[in-house]
């Protein structure tokens, strides 16, 4: 049920019949409002701490390796170039949810509610679509790594000793991460970013 849906029903219910809203009923709205855009923020910053920790694991697991593995130049080259691919995402995400944050502190009670909401659907949908096209080629390659990483430690004779069951080991693994990566985006982007826009459509009316 949208904002003014439910603003209406409630209008309804205590019996208002003057056709110019009253103050009481803008404030009203207001509340409705911030409590949606509270609602997705719960969503989106558990979406931040979540992959955040996730890139954490990622640099302890491969800093593990480069330092137990350091003497064998090829792991260590796998396990830099690991870490090197993913410091651009966690920087642009940092910087991005940082951002939202420090929108989210300053409120929408210094600005109109239709800058604020404006303001944080173009930074949440900015860094969408950056995550978008950069995990297009993050996730191959950091399958990529991971798969000859573990072949190369764990198994005998690596990759070429068992070249059928890597490459199944590798599609499984890529479609596996797509299919993750694309339900995670449309629970902590598509969503809250439509309800987002929902919200300034609405209050712009």
């Amino acid at each position: 049920m949208s904002t003014l849906e439910e603003l209406k029903k409630k209008w309804d219910q205590a019996g208002y019949t003057s056709p110019v809203p009253l103050p009481l009923d803008e404030m009203a709205l207001h509340s409705l409002v911030r409590s949606r855009i509270k609602r997705q923020n719960t969503v989106i910053f558990r979406h931040f701490w979540a992959t955040f920790t996730l890139h954490l694991l990622v640099y302890a697991l491969l800093s593990h390796v480069v330092v137990k593995y350091w003497t064998d130049t090829g792991t260590l080259l796998l396990g830099l170039a690991g870490i090197l691919l993913t410091v651009p995402l966690t920087v642009t995400m940092v910087r991005r949810y940082s951002r939202l944050a420090a929108s989210q502190t300053k409120g929408a009670g210094k600005v109109s509610i239709h800058t604020y909401v404006d303001r944080r659907l173009r930074l949440l949908s900015g860094f969408f679509t950056f995550k978008k096209r950069y995990e297009m080629v993050l996730i191959p390659l950091h399958t990529v790594i991971g798969g000859v990483l573990t072949f190369r430690l764990f198994v005998p004779g690596g990759m070429a000793g068992s070249p059928v069951f890597a490459l199944t080991a590798f599609l499984l693994t890529l479609l596996s991460c797509f299919a993750a990566v694309r339900s995670e985006n449309r629970k902590s982007f598509v969503e809250p970013l439509g309800e987002l826009q929902t919200i300034l459509d609405e209050y712009s009316e």
